[in-house]
């Protein structure tokens, strides 16, 4: 391979399975800049072997053993390069990262990098995370744990043993990762994998906190077992030394998790008490922010509610730390100040902020609805048509909101136009959607 520059050999290792959706853009992302292709395949029956013979310099087709570190210290074991770069199937590096890369080789005192990877999730949104994704072949450095295998903990010991060895982050490199995009069917079967590799994990190492906090998450937080699992993770957190929750990459997100839990139960001052914790040991974020803004209001502390949900409000979203909609949160940091507002009797601030909401999300229809019912509340019906009308012009007959708008027209003094919007009504599901509003309505 032709570079402008001498450098060590790289390595891309990678473990696939029926991958034959995604393998091509994966490999053609970085195919000019490894040096050998490594492939562990374990059990494709797609397609995917047929393509990966064609770039493969090293492939190796194994059973699956319920394992993800077992199949991927086989990659390591098989690749010749100086460094290892890792790539799964599904996610592919950003062209004009490459550079910057295999710049990052050249250092000598350098054991490893992580990088950005960023998960694109359903709605639009996605988060970014820094792995260890790039590390020199040493056969001491190899991979832990069943299901989210880490290379981490044998990086710390090199370093440990070796002080002259030494880390960083290179967050320019971004790694495009598209697994969460897959559909129903992909997602349930992928959820129960990992929920059952989990189980077994935990099942081997009860203390495993990391693997612990994953098990909550796909058995869902809200569940009571979900729930179950992650208050035993977050005891565990705590039971360490401050430095060491520092230095877990998921601390902050699992304290996230579990404040946002105890508000979202009832239980205002804990979550205020883990928000707090995490602030003072990793940074602020609109979620802590947020969870303490909702448990100072379910506390009936409105002054310190409206500090914090404005705070949240104002906060520029972070990179990493929380997998979370910002766009969704940001909708129910508008609804949370709109409940305060109501509450203080001050209906003219509750709409000139859901009025906000609705110019920065025009498609949401939790912000529109919210908007209808309290200025109906306030008595101004004129401000209720218009968002209801607005709303519907471009998303379509929506029943409640056409009850809601007959509401403001009777208000109004306009029977004749409320008896219109509620015949509609009658005729519209409640789940279904027209694409367009009637001419004249």
């Amino acid at each position: 391979m032709d570079t402008l520059f001498t450098r060590p050999r790289l390595s891309l290792c990678m473990i696939v399975r029926d991958e034959i959706d995604c393998l091509q853009r994966s490999i053609d992302s970085v195919r000019d800049i490894v040096d050998e292709i490594v492939i562990v395949d374990t059990g494709s029956t797609d397609g995917t072997i047929d393509l990966v013979k064609r770039y493969a310099s090293k492939l190796a087709q194994i059973s699956w053993k319920d394992d993800f570190s077992y199949a991927r210290n086989v990659s390591v074991d098989m690749a010749t390069g100086d460094w290892i770069l890792q790539l799964d199937a599904d996610e592919y590096l950003r062209k004009e990262c490459c550079f910057d890369l295999l710049r990052s080789l050249e250092k000598q005192d350098m054991l490893a990098y992580n990088l950005a990877v960023r998960n694109q999730r359903e709605g639009g949104y996605s988060e970014i995370f820094f792995p260890a994704r790039l590390f020199r072949r040493m056969p001491t450095i190899r991979y832990f744990g069943k299901i989210h295998e880490q290379v981490t903990p044998s990086l710390l010991e090199v370093m440990k043993s070796n002080p002259g060895w030494r880390s960083d982050t290179l967050q320019n490199v971004v790694i495009e990762h598209q697994g969460y995009m897959l559909g129903h069917k992909e997602r349930k079967n992928k959820k129960s994998r990992n929920i059952r590799l989990l189980t077994r994990t935990l099942e081997e190492d009860p203390s495993d906190i990391y693997r612990r906090f994953k098990l909550a998450q796909e058995l869902g937080a809200e569940t009571d077992i979900g729930y179950h699992h992650l208050s035993i993770a977050l005891e565990a957190l705590l039971r360490l030394p401050e430095q060491e929750i520092k230095e877990k990459a998921f601390g902050h997100e699992l304290m996230g998790n579990a404040a946002l839990r105890f508000a979202g139960r009832n239980e205002p001052q804990k979550a205020i008490q883990i928000s707090s914790i995490a602030e003072s040991l990793f940074s602020s974020h609109p979620v802590l922010s947020f969870v303490k803004a909702l448990s100072h209001y379910l506390r009936k502390d409105i002054g310190s509610a409206l500090k914090s949900a404005n705070e949240a409000l104002a906060m520029v979203w972070p990179p990493g730390a929380f997998v979370c909609n910002p766009d969704w949160l940001r909708e129910d940091i508008y609804l949370l100040l709109s409940r305060i507002w109501q509450d203080k009797g001050e209906y003219s601030q509750a709409i000139d902020i859901l009025r906000k909401g609705v110019g920065e999300f025009p498609g949401s229809e939790r912000l529109v609805q919210s908007l209808i019912r309290i200025a109906l509340v306030a008595q101004r019906p004129l401000i209720a048509l218009n968002a209801g009308a607005r709303w519907m012009k471009s998303n379509g007959l929506d029943k409640e909101c056409l009850l809601l708008c007959a509401e403001a027209a009777e208000m109004h003094g306009e029977p004749c136009c409320a008896a219109r919007w509620r015949s509609l009504a009658r005729g519209v599901p409640a789940s279904d959607r027209y694409t367009k509003l009637e001419k004249g309505v």
